[in-house]
């Protein structure tokens, strides 16, 4: 049987939970946790199902207001102008232009830091290979949220005279621009053709993989799923961040176009 002390608390709990809604939700249905966790002859099992409520509650609520910061800051997002250069080393010429890591994050800092986002990357390496996995963060005074981005996976870049030290973070400094562009959804231009950006030129390999990932998709969703789970890292890396002439991702594109061969 209930001791008074705990029906008043039962009566004060069910008030809370009637006008527990919005923001101030989540923190309702702890402050019945912690009260209730005052109560001597509450039942250890009841205990730990308000407990999970709440913690189930405070995820919902920080889910919930990372995905309405996101979508405001990436509709504040700018688009960025590809100052950077490789050039080839026999002709002297630029071979292609790209936006510097630099350059975005200076661009997209303050908006994500308006709308209390912040974003990093964990980066591996391994061998001759470096992975990149771009995180998007969110927090308050009340929650905190994060979403992980795919990982990309890139070749230690031996171009030049580059050493392996060199190598690796130049790598990594391309993964952290691409990943970071298909997270925040970043427009790049050139800056001398008033946003009217050309394509950069795709090697051989990549141009082979787009046909045949593109083939793969006119036989239907499964096919295409079989197709993408037998390449390699660096072939996945490549689709899911690489951007076709629409916009979208070629991995983007792909699913698209398989769903209508369905």
């Amino acid at each position: 049987m209930m001791s008074d002390s705990s029906k008043e608390i039962a009566t004060q709990q069910n008030r809370q939970i009637e006008r527990a809604d919005g923001l101030s939700g989540f923190a309702s249905v702890f402050a019945m946790a912690l009260e209730a966790a005052r109560d001597p002859d509450i039942d250890a099992d009841k205990m730990k199902l308000l407990v999970d409520m709440a913690t189930a509650q405070q995820d919902r609520e920080a889910e919930r207001r990372f995905r309405i910061a996101k979508q405001r800051a990436l509709l504040e997002m700018p688009s960025i102008s590809k100052r950077g250069a490789i050039i080839n080393h026999k002709t002297n010429a630029v071979q292609s232009r790209y936006s510097k890591f630099e350059d975005i994050h200076r661009e997209v800092k303050p908006i994500l830091e308006a709308h209390k986002l912040s974003i990093s990357f964990n980066v591996g390496h391994e061998g001759q290979l470096v992975t990149v996995q771009p995180i998007l963060a969110y927090a308050d005074d009340e929650v905190a949220y994060e979403e992980r981005g795919g990982e990309m996976v890139l070749a230690v870049d031996t171009t030049g005279s580059k050493n392996a030290t060199q190598g690796a973070g130049s790598a990594a400094s391309y993964g952290k621009r691409h990943t970071m562009k298909a997270m925040l959804n970043i427009v790049e231009h050139a800056e001398d053709d008033d946003g009217n950006g050309t394509a950069t030129a795709l090697a051989p390999a990549q141009s082979e993989l787009i046909d045949a990932a593109r083939a793969a998709a006119t036989e239907g969703t499964a096919a295409y799923e079989e197709f993408f789970s037998k390449l390699t890292k660096e072939d996945k890396g490549f689709l899911t961040y690489a951007r076709a002439e629409t916009g979208d991702t070629y991995h983007e594109q792909n699913k698209a176009a398989a769903l209508l061969y369905d």
